[in-house]
């Protein structure tokens, strides 16, 4: 059973968090209660320290419903990213390598070989609670041009409990490249 869970999950983020919401797996909160590590919290000043994108799930707007349409970026530290749109239900994601150099990332979509170049900043803001970091790309590659996080693991695992799946699946996603 496990082993099928992490398979829908490398595949589908968004449906496996909503299976697992929806189970009510004990092992969700194990998951969960691990965030620390991949999430990392924001001790110091967030525009001083753009290693701040990584490990994070940066979404477009807080989900309301399973059925709503958000879009993500996801920052691995080992140069591998995500980009994600759906619902729980439905999605599609691009995979891509990135570099970082300070503020500036050089960014190839697997799939396709397109190449984005872009700057940003990391910013505490609390326009769209219960979200309290931005994400602001100059040329956002996909989607819009600022995304939400989360500065604390902590508040991310408890308003987005289904964020480490995402996480997870990110980094499976990332190894079978």
């Amino acid at each position: 059973m496990r082993r099928r869970i992490l398979a829908l999950a490398a595949r589908h983020p968004l449906t496996a968090a909503a299976v697992l919401l929806a189970l009510g797996l004990a092992g969700a909160g194990s998951l969960v209660a691990g965030a620390g590590a991949l999430l990392g919290g924001a001790e110091e000043e967030p525009a001083a320290n753009p290693r701040l994108i990584l490990g994070r799930v940066w979404f477009d707007r807080y989900p309301e419903k399973r059925t709503e349409d958000v879009q993500i970026f996801i920052f691995l530290g080992g140069g591998i990213g995500l980009y994600e749109k759906g619902s729980a239900w439905r999605s599609s994601y691009d995979v891509f390598e990135f570099e970082r150099q300070g503020d500036a990332l050089k960014m190839t979509f697997l799939h396709d070989k397109k190449n984005a170049d872009t700057k940003f900043t990391i910013s505490a803001c609390e326009e769209k609670p219960p979200f309290d970091l931005c994400l602001d790309l100059v040329d956002s590659p996909r989607g819009p041009k600022r995304y939400y996080g989360f500065g604390d693991a902590d508040e991310a695992a408890r308003q987005i409990p289904w964020g480490q799946a995402m996480l997870k699946a990110a980094e499976g996603r990332a190894g079978a490249r």
